[in-house]
Parts: structure tokens; sequence; C-alpha cells
């Protein structure tokens, strides 16, 4: 599990976790746990959310009420709540809220019961599945056990004044509930210099840095293209790579299986889709 977060502002991270889950070389969830709403379907999805292929209201908000009476999260559970999407087969879609006023819906209990079943979540077919998730902007609503719970924790942070700013606080909060070996940094619309700045300015490793590609993010967050991801894209190319490294931190494979991750992740199979 990866989970994205970020200070004050927009640097980039919904984008940027998508971005990750395109080039996935596995099944992955990407979850939209922003408790102010989340984008994902509305941004990249939007086309297939306007042609009823992928639907608003199952997500986040539908499994914390079908679980609502539970003791425990039940990774099971999960799948039905989780979409297949038309344009990456081998990524699932957890649908995230429509508006703030319904994470009281969720509650402490509900992210709790959410992270339980992200973390051992399964396909379909049973093949075990990592989960990227985007909580939004750190706030009162923050919620926690998607951050504590996480592997690896990025806050995400532009190579602005502003943004090293504001990124300071939240890593100081960050500190005193995540360990050091798994808080770094995911530095958006950058160079290579300037990234080199950012790790300077905030005494942290980064574990991401997105080149400047201003047709592929259109994609990622606006739908643009009809979220169709850009060929010979260069932030996608510039991803790749470090999706396969992350991948590979977390996961050990026979040189069988290694095969079976090469070259794109496309021809891997759907998380599943709703019943």
């Amino acid at each position: 599990m990866i989970t994205i977060i970020s200070g004050k502002g927009a640097p980039g991270a919904t984008t940027t976790l998508a971005a990750l889950a395109a080039t996935w070389p596995a099944p992955v969830v990407l979850a939209d746990c922003d408790p102010d709403g989340g984008d994902l379907a509305r941004g990249w999805f939007g086309q297939w959310l306007l042609a009823g292929q992928v639907r608003a209201d199952v997500g986040v908000l539908s499994h914390a009420t079908a679980t609502r009476h539970a003791t425990a999260g039940d990774p099971t559970a999960l799948i039905d709540h989780v979409q297949a999407v038309p344009p990456v087969q081998h990524v699932g879609l957890l649908a995230g809220l429509s508006a703030p006023g319904q994470r009281a819906a969720v509650g402490p209990e509900g992210w709790t019961r959410l992270t339980v079943a992200l973390a051992a979540f399964k396909t379909r077919t049973g093949r075990p599945a990592d989960a990227l998730v985007d909580v939004g902007r750190f706030g009162a609503a923050t919620p926690w056990p998607l951050v504590q719970a996480a592997d690896l924790v990025l806050v995400a942070v532009r190579p602005t004044q502003r943004h090293v700013l504001a990124a300071r606080p939240l890593l100081e909060e960050l500190a005193g509930r995540v360990a050091p070996e798994k808080l770094a940094l995911a530095v958006c619309v950058t160079t290579q210099p300037a990234t080199r700045e950012v790790r300077a300015a905030l005494g942290h490793e980064v574990a991401v840095g997105i080149p400047e590609d201003t047709k592929t993010a259109a994609v990622l967050s606006d739908g643009h293209g009809a979220g169709a991801l850009p060929h010979r894209s260069a932030l996608l190319r510039a991803v790749f790579p470090v999706a396969r490294r992350l991948h590979g931190t977390y996961h050990r494979y026979t040189p069988a299986e290694i095969r079976t991750l090469d070259p794109r992740p496309v021809s891997l199979p759907l998380i599943g889709g709703t019943q």
C-alpha cells in the first residue's frame, strides 16, 4: 500500500498516483480516499462516468455503508466496490466521495475497515493486488489509518517556494506518526536539478519525480482525449521505471514470474467490477 498526501495547494498528488497506477506492473487498486471528495472518477475516468461504465456511487461510500455493521475489515467484501476501468485493464478503481459531507458516513471506523480490506485485497481470480491510495490534502479529516498502515507515504510537492514551505509542517506531523524509512517525497512538474533542490530543502528522499508534460497531465487529471493514455508520453516513460522499482521493493519474483510483468501491464487481468 502506497499512500500519497499533500500540504496546501494542488501540487499534483492525484496525477502522480494516476501515473503510477497506469504504469504499475501488476494488478493494482487505485483508491480515491480524499475526505473532501475525490476527482479520479470525474477526472481521468470522466468519459466513462458520463457513459455509465463507471459509477460515482460505487466505491468508498458504498463500501462504508455495506460494512457499517462489521467489526473488522473484510477484503472479500471490498471487491464489489472496486470497478474495472476501460483504459487500463490492470487497474481497479475505488471511487471517492462526491462531497465533503459524505465523510461523516464513513467515519474513523469506516476508514479503518477500508484500510484492512485494501491491505489484503485480491482480484476475483485470487491474485493479490497492491493499493495506491490518495488521501488528499492534509487536514483535520485526514484518514490516518490509510496513512499509518501504508508501506510508503509520499508527500506530494512542487519545486516552488510556496509548496516546499507548505510541505514542512506536514512532514513534521507525519514524522510523529510514520516511520522515517516509510516517508518520502513525490516531486511534481519538476526537473532533475529542481528535484535535488527540493530534497535538500526538505531533508527527505525523493521516491517519485514527475516531469512537466501538460498533455499527459491533462489526461490523468481531467480526462482530456477521452482518458486514453498518450503514446510516447514523456511523463509515463519517466514514471514507468519508478513504478517497477517501487513494486519490486515490496515483491520478490522468480525469473518466470518476472517475465509475466514485461513489458507493459496492459495484458494483465482485470481487478474485477461491480456485480
